[in-house]
């Protein structure tokens, strides 16, 4: 099952966020993958990580999360946030880009079926949005995402 993880860059503490709807997710400023694809790119970077999984979850923090119920699977190398959850992401990630102080995240997925890791780069929040709204994304990317200019 995939793992999805953010790093709000520079951060020092977790920030405060809402309870949402759609799925569970924990922060913490020890940034330790669930899986191992970034984490040599995480290594080198300080901040808070949340990491994102199935609302069923929550409250379980121990051991290794995934978040396979929050994605679509009709494509199997797209990465799609299926409808109910895509604006809670957004909303995470918007808060998650304001409580860094170089106001920059990473975004990264790590699938064990997907297709090779890649480090694609930055980019600005609403084209990654765009990206996704085209079946554009794949599974084991990591994106650094900067707020729209």
């Amino acid at each position: 099952m995939p793992t999805i993880e953010f790093i709000s860059i520079g951060c020092q503490k977790p920030p405060e966020l809402p309870r949402y709807q759609s799925f569970a997710f924990y922060a913490e400023t020890e940034l330790r993958s669930h899986r191992g694809l970034f984490q040599s790119v995480f290594d080198s970077l300080s901040g808070v990580i949340v990491h994102l999984a199935n609302k069923d979850m929550e409250g379980h923090e121990d051991g290794c999360w995934f978040a396979g119920k929050i994605m679509d699977w009709q494509e199997d190398e797209v990465l799609v946030f299926r409808p109910d959850t895509l604006l809670d992401v957004r909303d995470l990630m918007q808060r998650l880009i304001a409580a860094s102080p170089q106001r920059r995240i990473t975004f990264s997925t790590d699938y064990q079926f997907g297709s090779d890791r890649r480090e694609c780069g930055e980019i600005a929040f609403s084209r990654l949005f765009e990206l996704h709204a085209r079946h554009e994304l794949r599974y084991n990317q990591l994106w650094y995402v900067n707020p729209d200019t």
